[in-house]
């Protein structure tokens, strides 16, 4: 993960430019011996070679200078560096669940038992799992029971209500199954940018007073799928907790599911604290823009289009990155001047504030019209 995302300066520990060690090199051997070394030498190219090999110790040195300091270092080195933060650990790959409800083709007068582990797939290579028994009782046909994907990530995410439905370990009386809840909660390890700035949050909760800070850090280790809470008291005691997925996507109630549960941990709320936990509202908002190409531009009008299509798409991920972010149509406008259009006439969105634990989300397909060619 680049320093400059993180949002700090560059620093080095070690000069690791080539052409100043070359040249300090060149000038003291002659200094020491007294004769000029021309570009064909063999004594200055047995310099230029000694310069790389000096180089490439520089940029290790360097390296792993930059592995000590938390805001440039990367893999293990990061998770080493975690012991410097209050229970700070990286987020390993998490697997989505679900609920399922199985029904009995008929009432039985015995209780009949669903074991753990019994798989149920939406299809294809994806399974998933009951996490404990489920007890039918005797004269009833149904019951629900929580599963969990078999394949860790973000693959088991997505399937709604119904879809996962064909039973893999068939049991008597069974007649059909399937999922009452949308899949959620799966995630891959969390990234390098996600850890680093949930170790600077970690901080917050060696408060014991239930600081809202402390709230943020625990909802984003419920799930590295989370990119951003806000944490708010309207009222002494009251805690209300939104959260925003990566993308831009809402939480589902299977990972709201999991932030509660993290949350409401007898180590993490203060006993006085009610705390509830949601999606963030919506702000919504229109794409609606004329664009403009030049006449004898270089890019074909297939190629500006395609980038024009790019453009709001990043707009879009932008815009719903962060809850609290603005609808901001100057942002809209700097992403399509760098696609090559000549100019932009943008008739929405206008600009609108977006309240905490709010987030702006594009309403409707985007209105893109092609307004033709002019002169420069």
């Amino acid at each position: 993960m680049s320093n400059e995302v993180r949002g700090y300066p560059e620093i080095s520990f070690v000069d690791t430019d080539t052409a100043t060690l070359e040249s300090l090199l060149v000038q003291s051997y002659e200094a020491f011996t007294g004769r000029t070394l021309y570009p064909a030498d063999p004594a200055r190219l047995f310099i230029l070679w000694l310069a790389d090999i000096m180089i490439q110790e520089r940029v290790a040195i360097d390296f792993s200078a930059k592995m000590n300091v938390p805001r440039y270092a990367e893999g293990d080195y990061l998770d080493s560096l975690a012991e410097l933060f209050k229970d700070a650990y990286r987020l390993e790959p998490a697997a989505a669940k679900t609920t399922l409800r199985f029904t009995l083709s008929v009432p039985l007068e015995v209780a009949t038992v669903v074991p753990a582990g019994t798989r149920v797939t939406p299809g294809g290579e994806i399974m998933f799992a009951t996490a404990e028994d489920l007890t039918i009782q005797a004269g009833e046909t149904t019951g629900d029971v929580e599963a969990e994907c078999l394949t860790t990530g973000e693959a088991g995410n997505g399937f709604t209500a119904g879809q996962i439905s064909q039973l893999i370990d068939i049991f008597p009386y069974f007649e059909r199954v399937q999922n009452t809840t949308e899949s959620a909660g799966g995630a891959d390890r969390e990234s390098d940018a996600a850890f680093y700035e949930r170790m600077r949050e970690s901080v917050e909760t060696y408060s014991t007073a239930g600081p809202l800070g402390g709230y943020e850090y625990f909802a984003k280790s419920a799930s590295a799928q989370i990119v951003d809470v806000r944490a708010t008291s309207p009222e002494p005691g009251e805690v209300d907790v939104r959260v925003l997925l990566s993308g831009g996507a809402l939480p589902t109630e299977e990972t709201l599911k999991l932030v509660r549960e993290m949350l409401n941990d007898e180590k993490v709320r203060p006993l006085t604290d009610h705390v509830t936990v949601g999606a963030p509202e919506q702000v919504k908002y229109k794409i609606d823009f004329t664009y403009y190409t030049e006449e004898g531009g270089t890019l074909t009008v297939p190629e500006v289009e395609a980038n024009v299509n790019a453009a709001v798409a990043d707009f879009k991920a932008w815009q719903g990155g962060r809850m609290g972010r603005d609808v901001n149509p100057s942002r809209l406008v700097q992403m399509l001047m760098g696609t090559g259009i000549k100019r932009v006439e943008v008739r929405s969105p206008e600009y609108t504030v977006v309240p905490d634990g709010s987030v702006a989300v594009a309403e409707g397909e985007a209105t893109m019209t092609n307004g033709g060619a002019e002169r420069e």
